[in-house]
């Protein structure tokens, strides 16, 4: 709850303190983080900052909005506006779901619980390699990765999960370097599309580059993208 924690500059040492550190250590114990934000307030810049801790700890998360009952002159537009508006304003948390509340009356406070389970299953979540290749081939040829200037291009060779909480997807390509920031927000934003069960977590994406020789000698092993699914899953399909 964000409504405790003051800017760190204007925490002075002693109990404050002390419990700041606490919920910020209590965000990397978790597995669920629910974020209260004041539906009157809208996104403070504190919000913004605990909003990507909790996505950089890769912690799955629910946004709760409260005081949904002291908006005024709510109409029949009012909530979708209110979506797109946190949308927007915590674009690091693009997919968590937003739980419009009222602690005074306790409008919809009963489905948090049921959006934490959801959250917990998205963060233990597991795609097998085969699913997971046949979107990355579709979303290369919808969008190719990245080239340079002198006409180099990345090439990705094939993907696979090798860890949950949070879904860890490791992309193997011949320059890691090459994938910039907006094509990675690409592959999520296409995986997220193609695949179900990923609404209230983050994906963690590990890009490592790799010769073609070696990923042909060990295709038989880990499959790539549109071979039909034929390889199988491993915890590091990379470790010789």
């Amino acid at each position: 709850d964000t409504a405790g924690i003051r800017r760190k500059g204007k925490v002075d040492f002693g109990p404050e303190f002390f419990m700041v550190n606490r919920a910020l250590r209590a965000i990397r114990r978790a597995d669920v983080a629910l974020l209260v934000l004041d539906a009157t307030a809208g996104v403070t810049e504190q919000d913004r900052i605990l909003a990507q801790k909790i996505s950089d700890d890769g912690r799955a998360c629910v946004l709760v909005v409260n005081k949904w009952d002291a908006v005024a002159d709510k109409d029949s537009q009012t909530f979708a506006k209110s979506v797109k508006y946190f949308r927007m304003e915590l674009q690091q948390m693009r997919w968590a779901p937003i739980l419009f509340t009222s602690a005074a009356t306790g409008q919809r406070c009963s489905k948090i619980y049921g959006a934490v389970d959801e959250a917990i299953k998205a963060h233990r979540k597991r795609i097998s390699t085969a699913v997971l290749n046949e979107v990355l081939r579709d979303a290369t040829l919808w969008q190719p990765p990245p080239s340079k200037r002198n006409g180099s291009q990345a090439k990705i060779y094939y993907c696979n999960q090798v860890s949950t909480r949070p879904p860890t997807i490791v992309v193997f390509c011949n320059n890691a370097g090459m994938i910039n920031d907006g094509y990675r927000r690409y592959l999520d934003r296409k995986f997220r599309e193609s695949l179900v069960g990923f609404e209230a977590t983050p994906i963690r994406w590990i890009f490592r580059g790799r010769r073609a020789r070696d990923v042909a000698r060990n295709r038989s092993m880990n499959g790539n993208p549109g071979d039909g699914g034929t390889g199988t899953s491993f915890p590091f399909p990379h470790a010789d």
